[in-house]
């Protein structure tokens, strides 16, 4: 909201990755006079640190990713936002200390080049998967090298569960998250615009024009002219203790765990993962942090994930042992002599449709930051300079009203493909987890268990037409997400 030739003041709830490229973004509008972060410097639950700051975009792609006109739209924004990072690292990066986000120590903004492989840990899904990331590779006419599985780089995994075939996707990179964290806090505290404080919005004031204030933990009240909730999977809990009957569809918890180790001897220098699969982004190891002369490196092992109506602080050991016994068996069996060095909990914010939450409200001063689930990171750079643009009455890209937050759940799929969906998922789970089928015709009686399982739920909860997501069954089923 405007007020004549500048924005007075601009409050931002939270500070994560999000948060924080916006609040970089609208530095440098010449309208805007101060900024104010309202997050805690310990970030619980962060999405962000918790990451291993992957821009993969061709490595996400699923079977059925890119077939709706929305999907499409998706990937063109995530296509641009991996073309914008170069730049977007450049210039966080000259108004900071840091030198450079690579883990490898490369003379390079980040690190290039990301190792796909197809083994037999889980089921088919992986090969349907992996065919559809390089049908995507060759459609979109991207970088990549089919490559001999023993030619990867620190790639050692068990015999029973190598690879049976591989692709390197030449400009799909990562980074430091915890680096590019640091800087960004850096070059923001550098910024005579920018505050912060270290405490959470605990309610948001409204008058009879918008927002008020916020009302922080720490007992502060903030006043602005422009608020922003950019606080990830925590939106739903602030506007519901706040009372704001907006109709903004609920926000849960995708509690992801991750694992950093200390490798030695073999350090990492690659980032190497298997396909989605099911109700996951599959396994992943990605360099943190190499130590050429000391043959060692930092490694992050991700990642697992439970869509939660509530946040969860720590760990399951469940999650912990999958984790491990993934990435030793298939990654590098050399990795079981690694030393455990941090376990990470983040909270994905994942949206009731699974789709971003972005953009004004219907309160002419609130806009909304959440929804990414985990593209966040990789989106940053853009969520932001079109965010930046939307709060300053700058030209947007019409089609990112798509994400408009009080929107109506978009329902993407129709029943009976979200429940084949649906069956798939399930069934890609339970063999990453070690199901193991006798001889017999029991896997095609739970196949069938399954089926008519989400048959029952989608008639309970009115989906007739259109199809439950597969991360949103359990939400469904107990009564968290309602149509």
């Amino acid at each position: 909201m405007l007020y004549g030739e500048r924005i007075v003041k601009v409050i931002i709830a939270g500070n994560g990755i999000l948060a924080q490229a916006l609040a970089f973004e609208l530095v440098d509008q010449k309208n805007i006079e101060s900024i104010v972060i309202v997050g805690p410097n310990q970030r619980l639950g962060s999405a962000t640190l918790a990451a291993a700051a992957m821009l993969n975009s061709f490595a996400e792609v699923e079977k059925d990713s890119l077939v709706s006109d929305f999907d499409k739209y998706r990937f063109k924004i995530s296509q641009i936002a991996a073309k914008m990072w170069p730049q977007f690292a450049e210039r966080v990066i000259s108004k900071s200390d840091f030198t450079t986000f690579s883990p490898t120590g490369v003379d390079s903004l980040f690190d290039k080049g990301t190792y796909l492989i197809n083994n037999c840990a889980a089921d088919d899904l992986d090969d349907e998967n992996f065919d559809a990331i390089k049908k995507a590779l060759i459609d979109y006419d991207e970088p990549y090298e089919d490559v001999a599985p023993s030619d990867i780089p620190n790639y050692s995994p068990s015999q029973k569960f190598r690879a049976i075939r591989a692709l390197l996707i030449k400009n799909e990179g990562w980074m430091n998250p915890r680096d590019v964290v640091s800087a960004l806090d850096q070059a923001l505290a550098n910024s005579e615009k920018v505050n912060f404080i270290d405490a959470t919005v605990e309610t948001i004031r409204t008058s009879i024009s918008g927002v008020d204030s916020f009302v922080c933990s720490d007992g502060s009240v903030v006043r602005g002219d422009n608020f922003v909730l950019a606080n990830g999977a925590t939106l739903t809990d602030l506007l519901s203790k706040s009372n704001l009957d907006l109709p903004i569809q609920r926000v849960f918890y995708g509690v992801g765990v991750s694992l950093e180790i200390e490798s030695f001897d073999s350090p990492h220098t690659a980032c190497v993962r298997t396909p989605n699969r099911g109700l996951a982004c599959g396994v992943y190891t990605a360099p943190h942090f190499v130590d050429p002369d000391l043959g060692t490196g930092r490694v992050l092992i991700g990642a697992t994930n439970l869509v939660s109506p509530v946040p969860l602080f720590k760990a399951r050991l469940g999650n912990v042992e999958s984790l491990l016994k993934s990435a030793i068996g298939q990654i590098n069996t050399n990795f079981y002599r690694a030393e455990l060095t941090k376990i990470n909990v983040g909270w994905r914010p994942t949206s009731q449709d699974t789709q971003p939450l972005l953009g004004a409200t219907s309160m002419n001063n609130l806009f909304v930051m959440s929804g990414t689930k985990r593209d966040g990171f990789h989106m940053a750079p853009y969520i932001s300079s079109q965010m930046a643009n939307l709060i300053c009455n700058n030209e947007i890209d019409k089609d990112f009203l798509v994400f408009n937050p009080e929107r109506p759940l978009l329902k993407l799929h129709d029943r009976e493909t979200a429940i084949a969906k649906g069956v798939r998922h399930q069934m890609s789970a339970a063999y990453q987890h070690g199901f193991t089928p006798p001889t017999s015709r029991l896997i095609d009686n739970i196949r069938n268990s399954i089926y008519d399982d989400l048959q029952k739920l989608h008639d309970t909860v009115g989906a007739y037409d259109w199809g439950i997501p597969p991360e949103m069954i359990e939400m469904y089923r107990y009564g968290h997400a309602t149509n």
